[in-house]
């Protein structure tokens, strides 16, 4: 009936933060999906970034989709995963930035996750700092 989502934050450095998500269904009722749950808070780092950018998505999801958004009014989409093996490397493009109009902060939701889905996924973050 419910996903139960892990949040850490492995590496919190003056430029980088990596974190990591884990989430699988509690039991074996179809599971209600998460909903623009909250993945990267900025204030909650140290330093406090002004933003981040997304440089790295890996990890893997089985048996559904996860959805990452920028936090605003409204959310705004920026990556769609499925499958194992996901290996996402945008630095060298200039990473993914948020748009003027978000808070910086990250959500997350999944779609169509079944009594068997589980996920794990692991972003590499570049802070900017003031």
């Amino acid at each position: 009936m419910s996903i139960a989502l892990t949040v850490d934050t492995t590496y919190d450095g003056p430029r980088r933060a990596v974190i990591q998500a884990t989430a699988m269904t509690v039991d074996d009722a179809a599971p209600d999906n998460l909903t623009l749950a909250t993945l990267v808070d900025l204030s909650a780092m140290s330093p406090v970034p002004e933003s981040v950018r997304v440089d790295t998505i890996d990890g893997g999801v089985e048996y559904g989709v996860v959805e990452l958004y920028w936090e605003a009014v409204p959310p705004v989409r920026f990556a769609v995963l499925s499958g194992n093996a996901l290996e996402f490397d945008y630095a060298a493009t200039g990473g993914l930035r948020r748009p003027d109009n978000s808070t910086g902060n990250i959500l997350i939701s999944t779609v169509g996750f079944a009594p068997t889905s589980t996920l794990m996924i692991k972003l590499g973050l570049l802070k900017r700092v003031v």
